[in-house]
């Protein structure tokens, strides 16, 4: 799945038995054996593997949605042994994400995959109260304007993401970055013909307990085009 397989296959990977192993546990995690298992991956894993780790992870994820929240509890505990660890995943993963964006990538199972990146991204960082680097503004823009069909996957992965500010002690949802992202996808919900984009928005402030109403739509998207 990776954007760059030819540099999956460069990096460094563990010796067969080892990486057997390793994928051993990953595929078995429980919420029980969760901390336990990460700590002996961790520990029996060297520090010049954690990018085959980290690929391996993320290509787990754009297939399995059901996989983020276990993959998540994984990062971060991981990243307590090794500090490097998130960061590494956050960068590997945006890159991942940076080329199905790309023009003529995204496709049902691209767009699926993307979605799931969405959802992985948003536990690790709106979650956390950690605000994304990412103009989504303009991602629903451009898409618009220039790629009006790739909206039927920048959205679902728009909503994804979005929809961890519920999780965050911090950010709120009045928090103005986020209202602004808000009254884009209000507006492109009042102006789109495509049920399921509209289904999408409407999933997105019924999962943040948010009266669609009381948010005033923006008024750009209906200028651009």
């Amino acid at each position: 799945m990776m954007g760059s397989r030819a540099a999956f296959r460069s990096i460094p990977q563990p010796p067969e038995r080892l990486s057997k192993k390793i994928c051993f546990i990953l595929n078995n995690l429980t919420e029980r054996n969760l901390k336990n298992q990460t700590h002996e991956l961790m520990s029996q894993l060297p520090l010049h593997f954690n990018r085959w780790l980290a690929e391996f992870i993320i290509s787990r994820v754009a297939t399995e949605s059901n996989l983020v929240d276990m993959y998540t509890e994984f990062v971060l505990l991981a990243t307590n042994r090794q500090n490097n660890f998130r960061p590494l995943i956050l960068d590997l993963l945006t890159r991942e994400i940076d080329f199905l964006l790309r023009p003529g990538q995204l496709n049902p199972n691209k767009g699926r995959s993307l979605k799931n990146f969405g959802a992985f991204l948003g536990r690790l960082t709106l979650a956390k109260g950690i605000k994304l680097g990412v103009d989504l503004k303009s991602l629903i823009y451009v898409a618009y304007k220039n790629r009006p069909e790739s909206l039927d996957y920048i959205v679902p992965f728009i909503c994804e993401l979005l929809k961890n500010i519920k999780h965050s002690g911090s950010l709120r949802q009045l928090d103005p970055w986020v209202r602004e992202i808000l009254e884009v996808a209000k507006e492109l919900h009042n102006i789109t013909d495509k049920l399921p984009i509209q289904f999408e928005v409407e999933l997105l402030f019924s999962f943040l307990e948010r009266d669609m109403s009381e948010i005033t739509a923006a008024f750009y998207l209906r200028r651009i085009r």
